[in-house]
């Protein structure tokens, strides 16, 4: 898979909008991704679209970290899969 997390702007409020960490072109579609603020892993609120299939028997996850990135805190978007040796970590 390959995973990147960028910051989305908020178009309805100021300040840093949210963190948007996407996982593509994988196979087998079990996936397990976990976010992180600096060392603590972060259970809610986010949102996930279900398991997307690319068309060419590969799938796609998007996930939306609501709350904004704390400055001076590295957020990190983890990923687990099948294909991989060890996880794959993306940090913002």
């Amino acid at each position: 898979p390959s995973v990147s997390i960028l910051l989305v702007p908020s178009s309805s409020q100021p300040g840093p909008g949210c963190l948007l960490c996407s996982v593509m072109d994988f196979y087998h579609a079990e996936m397990q991704v976990t976010l992180f603020q600096g060392q603590q892993e972060l259970s809610g609120p986010e949102v996930a679209t279900d398991m997307l299939p690319n068309g060419v028997w590969t799938y796609q996850l998007l996930v939306l970290l609501k709350p904004p990135p704390r400055r001076g805190v590295t957020s990190s978007c983890q990923v687990e899969h099948v294909s991989l040796e060890q996880s794959l970590s993306r940090h913002w």
